[in-house]
């Protein structure tokens, strides 16, 4: 039996189907790749971290199989990996899924799935009880007022710049809602002189200046160093940092005495760069969970198998990612 999804129907989660799983990988990753993948071999690997957060949209879609909640999926032709990079099982599983019920079952609004085949029959698939027609959910609450209440300082008004003081001649478009420059000897570190691992990922934090656009009037990010981080976490399924990785750096920023400001973080991915792939899943929960300043930078620097690198920069903007074009500015000085 090869690998597939079995399909459980309305919130008492009966058995209705089963589809076959590289049928659904195989156009999805196709679009991704931009290339035809029928003569490739697909190799998955579950990893045993559970992933219980709600696959938002109709209809309503739930892994019975959380416990192992992200997998890595590899592709290679001849030999070759032309793909490898973890995935959370709830990105390209259940996001395809959920648009093929909607469209072929569209008034069945509660679907179970569960991956099931050779190598997974350890993996324990759990129903959960039916919501009883009329519960609602009460949140209790602690009586009296707060002994403690906190509110975050707003940041001071950045100072006013334009690209072409951070040596830029190219202007900022209209598509730019934040103006990004890298210094071109962090670019050069970043893309070429930076050691970096061919076998799990890497990543560290980007140093530079918050300052304001003074034609556009919008954030512009000044990147102007990139430091690796100490005492991470990595493997081919994800990049972490630990609260250590953020005690040195801000000792790090500290000791420049106001020279620059964490203005976000990079990290690797070991695969060729395509249109269709940017940050997963796993890199936009650590980044709206950890980077949570408006002007805060995601960096991606896809490596091939030959060793070439390529450098995206990403921003948050309240929904999703975005990608957020950068130019290359002159060398800087504090």
């Amino acid at each position: 039996m090869s690998l597939g999804i079995d399909l459980y129907r309305s919130d008492d989660y009966v058995r209705a189907g089963r589809i076959d799983l590289l049928a659904l990988l195989m156009p999805l990753f196709e679009r991704v790749l931009g290339e035809s993948l029928r003569d490739t071999l697909f190799t998955l690997k579950f990893h045993p971290i559970s992933d219980l957060r709600e696959l938002y949209g109709e209809p309503s879609l739930l892994n019975l199989r959380s416990s192992h909640g992200y997998v890595t999926v590899q592709i290679t032709r001849g030999g070759r990996v032309i793909y490898q990079h973890p995935h959370a099982v709830r990105e390209i599983i259940g996001r395809p899924l959920q648009r093929i019920l909607s469209e072929q079952v569209p008034d069945e609004r509660q679907w179970g799935f569960g991956v099931s085949g050779p190598g997974l029959e350890a993996i324990t698939l759990e129903r959960p009880a039916p919501r009883q027609v009329g519960a609602v959910d009460v949140a209790v609450r602690q009586a009296g007022p707060r002994v403690l209440h906190m509110e975050e300082m707003p940041d001071p008004e950045p100072p006013l710049a334009d690209v072409a003081e951070l040596g830029v001649a190219e202007p900022a478009t209209s598509d730019d809602v934040m103006t990004v420059v890298v210094a071109r000897p962090v670019q050069e570190l970043l893309l070429k002189d930076m050691p970096l691992s061919d076998e799990v990922e890497e990543g560290g934090f980007l140093l530079g200046r918050v300052l304001r656009d003074r034609a556009r009037g919008g954030h512009l990010v000044h990147v102007t160093a990139a430091q690796p981080a100490e005492r991470t976490g990595a493997s081919l399924l994800n990049f972490t940092f630990t609260g250590e990785s953020f005690l040195r750096i801000n000792q790090t920023i500290g000791e420049a005495s106001g020279a620059y400001r964490l203005v976000g973080w990079y990290h690797t991915h070991l695969f060729p760069a395509t249109d269709g792939v940017g940050l997963s899943s796993i890199d936009v929960d650590l980044h709206t969970t950890t980077f949570r300043r408006p002007w805060h930078l995601a960096a991606l620097l896809n490596i091939d198998d030959t060793g070439e690198r390529l450098l995206r920069t990403y921003r948050w903007d309240g929904e999703e990612m975005r990608l957020a074009r950068h130019r290359i500015g002159a060398p800087w000085k504090p």
